[in-house]
């Protein structure tokens, strides 16, 4: 009788760890989730600075934003750029448009390099005369070098009014 019960409390045992096992991994995933979404946020972020600190009523494409390979990628403030979805979100699916996407490659102190693709979108907004525009900035993870696999890949956007006050 007591075999019986220790091969049921072993039963019990193991179905427990396999339970948070599973726990586990989707714990893991998920920290990995946040990480992409981390990096792309601050991405979407640093984009929209930049852009940010050229006049609302200048016209720019002289603008350039360089990642940690020296590759240089003109911005232009112009109102156009990227298509939207219907939530008002970059629209990845659509083709890229010159001078308003751009393959950001991100390095860490490991030698790990990441590879993100920035999209962004000026609108005039109606009788500012120009002097006010929104700004959507899009980021999303494109590919990782070396071993690693692109699992999953969220996208992040910020948007923002540039000029009031100027």
């Amino acid at each position: 009788m007591t075999l019986i019960e220790l091969m049921i409390a072993m039963l019990v045992l193991a179905t427990g760890i396999m339970a948070s096992m599973g726990l586990i991994v989707r714990a893991i995933s998920g920290d990995a989730w946040s990480k992409q979404l981390s990096n792309s946020t601050v991405l979407a972020q640093t984009v929209t600075e930049r852009i940010m600190a050229v006049p609302a009523t200048t016209n720019s494409t002289s603008l350039t934003i360089t990642d940690c390979t020296g590759t240089a990628s003109p911005v232009s403030t112009f109102t156009g750029g990227a298509g939207l979805n219907s939530n008002g979100e970059v629209d990845f699916t659509q083709s890229a448009v010159t001078n308003y996407q751009m393959y950001y490659t991100d390095c860490d102190t490991n030698g790990h390099q990441a590879t993100y693709d920035i999209r962004w979108n000026v609108q005039a907004i109606a009788n500012s005369n120009g002097n006010v525009k929104l700004l959507t900035v899009s980021s999303q993870l494109k590919q990782v070098t070396g071993t690693n696999r692109v699992v999953f890949a969220p996208e992040a956007t910020v948007r923002t009014i540039v000029g009031q006050g100027t």
